[in-house]
């Protein structure tokens, strides 16, 4: 049984409370690639729960666990999820399972915190698919689990320095049956109002943003062809918008164009949605695109002065982000534009108020601000802990020992925490209830699930 745990104790949100409530709802598509993989290469039987779509309360995830009695639980693990990680582990095993096994975010970072927490049996750090084929195969036989590549379940078992591949050719990875999941329930606030589902093309990212800690070694990518296989299975199954969660989805134009025309050639009609980086933005790309059905593109563009850019190497210019916004417009693709308040070169209120302010000017059709926290595994957090800014160990006691209490450093070298968060409730309030966004939006309503969704999301927002 492969579980996403609840998100009823996230540590301390990087966004408003109304904007978290109507948060997009993605499925856990690191369980699916994990079970898939299962299913194919082995004959175990294998149940996902994704309980945080469903808000389970601990009660009630026990009892399925402990009705379909699975002799492994998987779980995946965020740092901000540590809590829901922890009670999640110990409701499987007052359900009785036998081994616990935690894989994630949170596990590549600190593999052997995770293991030290009461009920882990096993963690699986990197990606997991064949790590966990190897450890559940390992237990299947009775045997030992001990110097399985990947995996550490054993007291003499080495923290692994290397991801563990099945093949580094990601064609060769099975096509994900999302069957294996509620698909029809997940939705995205931002889109068209059908049934969605998030997609993945590539895996790593070979730039070095100092807020990021995604591995940046084998930076690999499917085939226009095996990507378009996955598309027709999704729109089989009557899915007809795609996100593409790629970390960062044109790292060459090449491979982009050469996706939308297979996409064009196939006859694949739906909506897409993908992370882009500014860099490389141009006509002919966002043209060929738009006819490929691509219908927004997300942008994190983080700061809007040369120096705050610098600063979280970005590796682009203002004056190139404000062309990349002004191209889509004219094409005719949403955008979506990500910044981030209380970053090192805010030094003073007036200095976020221009952050604001130049998000404003973009003119893209969504805004989300976030709070910088850095996490520990990034350049940006280890430049923080050198400097006195941030401290390590309140994070390593909340590893070692996940409380509700904990609340992650923000960087407070100029604001407080409730300066930053005054100053974030503003930047959406100042963005969402202009009369022209407010105006622009009523004409785009497509039916009243749409507008039941994005009204509640507004009423929240207002009143925050």
């Amino acid at each position: 049984m492969l579980i996403r745990p609840p998100a009823r104790h996230t540590v301390e949100s990087e966004v408003p409370e109304a904007v978290e409530a109507e948060n997009l709802s993605y499925p856990p598509l690191a369980l699916l690639s994990i079970g898939q993989f299962l299913l194919d290469q082995s004959d175990h039987e294998v149940r996902i729960i994704d309980a945080q779509l469903d808000d389970l309360p601990y009660e009630d995830l026990g009892r399925q666990v402990r009705d379909w009695a699975p002799d492994v639980v998987g779980i995946t693990a965020f740092t901000v999820q540590l809590v829901d990680v922890h009670k999640t582990i110990r409701a499987c095993k007052e359900a009785g399972v036998p081994r616990v096994v935690v894989g994630g975010p949170h596990v590549n970072d600190f593999p052997q915190e995770c293991l030290d927490l009461p009920g882990v049996d096993a963690v699986v750090k990197g990606e997991g698919q064949k790590p966990m084929l190897d450890l559940v195969n390992c237990w299947a036989k009775g045997e030992v689990a001990k110097g399985i590549p990947g995996v550490m379940a054993h007291p003499d078992d080495p923290v692994p320095v290397d991801d563990v591949y099945f093949t580094n050719d990601l064609d060769e990875y099975p096509i994900l049956d999302r069957s294996l999941i509620d698909y029809q329930r997940y939705y995205d606030v931002m889109g068209e109002g059908g049934v969605f589902t998030t997609m993945i093309s590539s895996r790593g990212c070979p730039y070095r943003c100092t807020f990021c800690n995604t591995p940046r070694h084998r930076y690999r990518v499917m085939s226009p062809g095996r990507v378009c296989d996955e598309i027709a299975a999704c729109l089989d199954l009557g899915i007809r918008e795609i996100y593409f969660v790629d970390d960062t989805f044109n790292i060459t134009n090449k491979r982009v164009i050469d996706l939308c025309d297979e996409i064009i050639s196939r006859g694949l009609k739906f909506s897409w949605t993908v992370r882009f980086r500014v860099k490389g933005v141009d006509r002919e790309l966002l043209e060929k695109m738009k006819a490929a059905g691509c219908t927004r593109i997300q942008f994190g563009v983080e700061q809007g002065t040369e120096e705050g850019l610098l600063r979280l190497k970005k590796d682009v210019t203002s004056r190139e982000i404000e062309h990349a916004f002004a191209l889509c417009r004219d094409v005719g693709i949403h955008t979506v534009a990500y910044f981030m308040i209380g970053t090192p070169t805010e030094r003073s209120r007036q200095d976020v108020l221009d952050t604001i302010d130049y998000s404003i000017r973009l003119k893209p059709d969504f805004v989300m601000y976030n709070i910088l926290t850095p996490f520990p595994g990034t350049t940006l957090y280890d430049e923080g802990v050198r400097d006195g800014v941030l401290d390590l160990e309140p994070w390593l006691q909340f590893m070692r020992a996940p409380n509700e209490e904990f609340k992650a450093q923000v960087w407070d070298e100029y604001f407080s925490r409730e300066d930053l968060r005054e100053l974030l409730n503003l930047a959406y309030r100042r963005f969402y209830w202009r009369p022209s966004f407010v105006l622009r939006n009523a004409f785009q309503v497509r039916n009243l699930n749409d507008f039941k969704r994005k009204a509640t999301a507004g009423l929240r927002l207002l009143a925050s």
